[in-house]
């Protein structure tokens, strides 16, 4: 049984016209900030006996990222695979905000702004200065504007640090509805975890300006769990992995100063091993705030006609590879180009443990690095009720619109502990721990 799956947010923002121009030949421009590549700033762990720059890396000297430092927060979940962050505003305005390592600056529904179903709103106090600017920011869907202001935030418990950020005056289709867990109640905004060079004019990233402020690491983690997650600054928790951490290099294509971008060369599922980047297309981003696995159309048509072709597959789930949707398909519905709502998801008995032990897994090849995903935690998510909808996408490789192999999203990301080691530029995968 299939039922219409509700709509998708997709944070990656427009810094891929920036990628386009330069895939076509044209000249790149930064933001009007200050460049700094994505392992500036902050003191770099420990070193851990890697090999610098190596495809496979392992954390072989203790796992040092866990640092007495270590600031842990506690993310939570909204349906459509959105994760939100308790942040505090100017001292003691309290707000949930998008969780994006897709971006860069930090935009709060502000007093007066139509946004939707967006509660509390940011009110600058005293202490607030008035930039005397405004900024603005298109993503994959939606996009918003406003004056930009520098204020303080801190994460949970850490410690606050200035920040410019965009107070969101006007905004279209970006706070979409979504249904979201009691504690964290909605969506007021966005905090970009992404390199300083996309931060939009005007502004820049909280995490860059924590790490000056307060000479803990240059790292922070991920684990992305189905209702809620954790996000630690300053390194990760051993604890909530089962093996040591294996690390893959940052790009180093044009796409790494924008986004963290990796070199995933293939996808294997079902006895079937499919080569991911396409021509000229070798980057793939890793972004918690796109919230599928977005891949170019030929990876796109060899991974989900093999994911097909499973036994168990067939039986569970109708349609074959049509039940996983292209970008012109989603188009279809009136959604922005890289949203894959309106789509159809499938009604299962089956809890996720059954799931995963019938259907196959991808394993992710970095170079000589592998990591599997299981196939709740890469090609399926749920929206509760028994509904698991489609968590991967086809999209056409496109140089005006898409000028990279894939996008990492939050489906996928949920399958290891992620660890964003940008004093070292690399990403590091460890399996992990159940979920709390």
């Amino acid at each position: 049984m299939t039922n219409e799956r509700p709509s998708n947010l997709h944070l990656l923002p427009f810094t891929l016209a920036l990628l386009a121009a330069s895939a076509c030949g044209g000249s790149v421009e930064n933001s009007g900030n200050t460049p700094s590549d994505a392992g500036g700033g902050g003191e770099s762990a420990a070193d851990d006996g890697a090999v610098p720059g190596s495809d496979a890396s392992p954390d072989a000297g203790g796992q040092p990222e866990a640092s007495a430092g270590l600031v842990t927060v506690a993310l939570s979940s909204c349906t459509p695979t959105v994760y939100t962050v308790g942040a505090t505003v100017g001292g003691s305005q309290q707000f949930q905000l998008s969780f994006d390592t897709g971006s860069t600056s930090l935009g709060v529904a502000a007093t007066g702004c139509s946004c939707g179903n967006a509660a509390p709103v940011y009110t600058p106090g005293t202490a607030a200065v008035n930039e005397h600017t405004t900024a603005s920011s298109q993503y994959g869907s939606g996009s918003w504007s406003g004056a930009v202001y520098q204020d303080s935030v801190a994460l949970g418990t850490s410690a606050s640090t200035p920040v410019k950020l965009v107070a969101i005056s006007t905004q279209q289709q970006f706070f979409e509805p979504l249904q979201c867990d009691s504690k964290s109640g909605g969506m007021q905004g966005i905090i970009g975890f992404g390199p300083g060079a996309s931060a939009v004019q005007g502004t820049n990233g909280f995490f860059d300006d924590f790490v000056a402020t307060t000479k803990l690491p240059d790292v922070f983690a991920t684990q992305l769990c189905e209702t809620t997650g954790t996000l630690w600054l300053g390194g990760y928790d051993p604890a909530a992995t089962t093996a040591p951490p294996q690390y893959t290099p940052f790009s180093s294509d044009i796409a790494s100063q924008y986004y963290y971008s990796v070199s995933l060369s293939t996808i294997t599922v079902n006895g079937t091993t499919v080569p991911v980047p396409s021509g000229q297309y070798a980057d793939s981003v890793v972004d918690t705030g796109t919230s599928e696995l977005l891949l170019g159309t030929t990876a796109f048509d060899a991974i989900s006609t093999a994911i097909a072709s499973n036994a168990g597959f067939t039986k569970l789930i109708p349609g074959g590879a049509a039940f996983f949707p292209t970008v012109n398909q989603a188009a279809t519905d009136g959604h922005p180009s890289v949203d894959s709502g309106g789509l159809s998801c499938a009604t299962l008995s089956q809890t996720k443990a059954e799931l995963d032990a019938t259907l196959p897994p991808l394993t992710l090849t970095f170079g000589s690095l592998s990591i599997e995903a299981a196939a709740t935690e890469s090609y399926l998510f749920t929206v509760g009720g028994g509904q698991w909808c489609p968590a991967m996408v086809g999209i056409d490789n496109d140089p005006q619109q898409f000028p990279l192999a894939s996008i990492l999203g939050a489906p996928v990301l949920r399958s290891n502990v992620v660890i964003f080691d940008r004093a070292k530029r690399r990403i590091g995968f460890a399996p992990h721990a159940p979920c709390p």
